[in-house]
């Protein structure tokens, strides 16, 4: 991702100790006592910023069950590797903050969340004098206010440090050890709270991918959250290989980098973190678990490797997501809505194809057109298959000449006869196909008559049939006409909303 602020840092682990942000406040031409005072002291409800916050509003929930958080941010830094560069790219969850302010420490708190987010930031703190915003952002725990403010001279001196001090600066564990006799002790670590055990539901479910796919948008040059749809489509591509729900480091490494590697967005020049995966474990769809006497790390990558390979952490969704997606058409609508969420020049067939959901991208389904073969149907359920060398789906012409026969090869949507030389042109058109991941029956209550053009866009989900029979286009759900009806042509209803679900489209 490049981005040194986000919660893909990891959370450290127990046995290892914290660092220490020397963090400054700033007087009142930067605003930094009130600022201090809005969004530290009192907090920021977070229904105030939920619709900034995108993902993060599920991590920050867990983190404030009260709504209210408690955050900081920082501006970027245009320098390579002064001290605020490397303070921002290398604290992390767990670390002890110090607020600076008139030479003294005045307060401290405990890092819970890191996040980078300019529109938050823009939301609570507004724009700096030089128009940037303060958007790498801390979240914070157990935040007190020292009843007398700690002398800064003696520990800058012992750190090495100008005093005044002049810019955000990361003390080492080491060297924070050194220092702790001037600073009143901290308490000990807080677990982060556990997420909830009940059950998902569908409307959850697609609520968390909705605001992944927000974040993924807003997130020009975030390499890692510009990756975020690519990484779910590969995890729900593992549930329809039938593959186990959680996999080690080194499994996701070797399957899931050449699809970033392909499909992806690189990291920006000098930085390396582009998986999404610790986004993911924030969002309350993901797990992480470690092996027994290990504390789970949900950072997922960093930079080119996983933090805590060692340990082998798997990762994958939780059970109830898991479960909700074994559906095939809730990832149908799944992958409609990652599927928009990628970049233009993505080869979408391709990719579906290499993360194991081809024919998702298409009514019609993934079929082999040389595998065909003619015969009548059998009972009401997937299409027949006849054994031969390889299975191959049994394809009624009676069925498709029918229909065509019904409606005289009128398009049922746009009502275009299209003429030929000898005669009249139209195509049977299966609402849930017969192929892969479909598997749809072969009937006239599964059929429509229509002109190329919109079995086209019928086939790849450009247009839909609603509950009414009205056609509508699936961009903006504005409709289009009426879909024609023969009276003896019943239509299953529950094939049309097979359909609308693999168009992305609500429940």
């Amino acid at each position: 991702m490049g981005d040194p602020n986000v919660s893909d840092r990891g959370e450290r682990q127990a046995s290892q100790r914290p660092q220490l942000l020397l963090q400054l406040r700033g007087g009142a031409r930067e605003r930094g006592p009130q600022h201090y005072a809005h969004s530290v002291k009192r907090g920021i409800r977070l229904t105030e910023i939920a619709a900034e916050l995108g993902p993060e509003l599920t991590v920050l929930r867990r983190l404030y069950p009260d709504g209210v958080a408690r955050l900081w941010g920082s501006t970027p830094s245009q320098q390579v590797n002064n001290a605020k560069v490397r303070a921002l790219r290398d604290r992390q969850v767990g670390d002890h903050v110090f607020f600076y302010a008139e030479k003294t420490f005045y307060s401290r708190a405990r890092i819970l969340h890191l996040f980078r987010n300019p529109a938050v930031a823009k939301r609570v703190w507004q724009t700096a004098d030089d128009g940037q915003t303060w958007e790498h952002i801390v979240a914070l725990g157990e935040v007190e206010q020292f009843d007398q403010p700690v002398p800064a001279g003696p520990i800058l001196e012992r750190l090495g440090l100008p005093n005044p001090l002049r810019s955000l600066t990361l003390v080492t564990a080491a060297e924070y050890a050194t220092i702790s006799s001037f600073l009143p002790a901290m308490p000990g670590p807080v677990a982060p709270p556990e997420p909830p055990a009940h059950g998902m539901k569908r409307k959850q479910l697609f609520a968390a991918l909705r605001d992944l796919v927000t974040s993924s948008r807003r997130s020009r040059g975030d390499a890692a959250a510009q990756n975020l749809p690519l990484t779910i489509l590969w995890a729900i591509g593992r549930i329809e290989a039938g593959e186990k729900r959680l996999i080690g480091p080194a499994d996701i490494a070797a399957s899931l980098t050449p699809i970033l590697d392909k499909y992806g967005a690189a990291a920006r020049p000098g930085a390396t973190a582009r998986y999404p995966l610790g986004t993911l474990a924030g969002s309350g769809l993901w797990e992480v678990r470690a092996p027994e006497g290990w504390e789970a790390d949900p950072s997922g990558f960093h930079g080119e490797a996983m933090p805590g390979a060692s340990m082998g952490s798997s990762q994958g969704f939780l059970p109830a997501v898991a479960e909700l997606f074994d559906n095939v058409e809730v990832r149908g609508r799944a992958v409609a809505m990652l599927s928009r969420a990628l970049a233009p020049d993505v080869d979408r067939p391709a990719l579906l194809s290499q993360v194991g959901l081809a024919g998702y991208d298409s009514a019609a389904g993934t079929i082999d057109l040389a595998s065909l073969t003619g015969g009548e149907p059998g009972a009401s359920g997937p299409a027949r298959r006849r054994s031969a060398q390889a299975e191959r789906i049994v394809r009624s012409s009676r069925f498709a000449a029918a229909i065509k026969q019904l409606y005289g090869h009128q398009c049922q949507v746009c009502g275009v006869r299209l003429e030929t030389r000898d005669g009249y042109y139209s195509e049977a058109a299966h609402i849930q196909g017969l192929g892969k991941p479909h598997d749809g029956p072969d009937e006239i209550s599964n059929l429509l008559c229509l002109c190329p053009n919109h079995h086209v866009q019928f086939d790849f989900f450009a247009i839909y049939i609603d509950d009414k029979f009205v056609v509508r286009r699936t961009s903006d759900e504005k409709e289009i006409g009426r879909l024609h009806r023969h009276k003896e042509h019943g239509i299953n209803l529950k094939r049309l909303k097979h359909h609308r679900r693999f168009c992305g489209l609500p429940e």
